[in-house]
C-alpha cells in the first residue's frame, strides 16, 4: 500500500497527467463519414479515433458534420533494383483527400491532402513474409492517417 502511495506521489511530482479527450470542433459532435465503406480498414481506424475524441458517428441524415473521403489511393513502386535486375526495395504509399462540411451550420474544413509512404526491403526467397510485412505497414499507415486527420480537426478547434 505504501509503495502504491509513493509511486502516485512520485508521478504527481513529475507533472504526469492522464491524457484527456482530444478537443474537436463542437459542430462535429455527431459526424457521418462518407466516401468509405464501413468495412474499409481506414473507416474502422477513423471510427476508433473519433469515438475516442468524443465524436459520435451517425448516419448522414442525423449528422451535424460530414467527413467526406474524396480520394483514397494506395500502391507500391520499386525503389531500388539489385545487380541481378531484381527489385530489392519497395515503397508503398497511401494518398488521401478529404473535407469536412457542416450540416445545418456554417462549419467547414476545406479539402485537405495527406500522403504517407513506407519502404521495405524485398527478399525474393521470403515472398509470403514480405506480403505479411507489407500488410502490417499498410495497417500502420491507416492508423497514422486516422491520427493525422484527428490532429487536423483538433487544430481547427483550437483556431479562433
Amino acid at each position: 500500500m505504501a509503495l502504491v502511495l509513493m509511486l502516485s506521489l512520485l508521478l504527481l511530482a513529475c507533472g504526469f497527467q492522464l491524457r484527456g479527450g482530444t478537443d474537436v470542433p463542437p459542430e462535429m459532435a455527431r459526424t457521418a463519414i462518407t466516401g468509405l465503406s464501413a468495412a474499409n480498414p481506414l473507416f474502422i481506424d477513423l471510427q476508433l479515433v473519433l469515438n475516442g475524441a468524443g465524436v459520435m458517428l451517425v448516419p448522414l441524415g442525423e449528422a451535424t458534420a460530414e467527413l467526406h473521403i474524396q480520394d483514397l489511393r494506395s500502391g507500391r513502386r520499386a525503389l531500388s533494383v539489385g545487380r541481378n535486375a531484381q527489385v530489392s526495395e519497395y515503397e508503398i504509399f497511401t494518398h488521401l483527400r478529404y473535407w469536412v462540411q457542416g450540416r445545418g451550420n456554417d462549419f467547414q474544413i476545406p479539402e485537405q491532402t495527406l500522403t504517407l509512404t513506407r519502404d521495405y526491403l524485398f527478399d525474393p526467397e521470403g515472398v509470403l513474409g514480405q506480403a505479411e510485412q507489407e500488410q502490417r505497414l499498410r495497417e500502420s499507415m491507416n492508423r497514422d492517417l486516422a491520427q493525422l486527420i484527428l490532429l487536423r480537426l483538433r487544430a481547427t478547434a483550437e483556431t479562433p
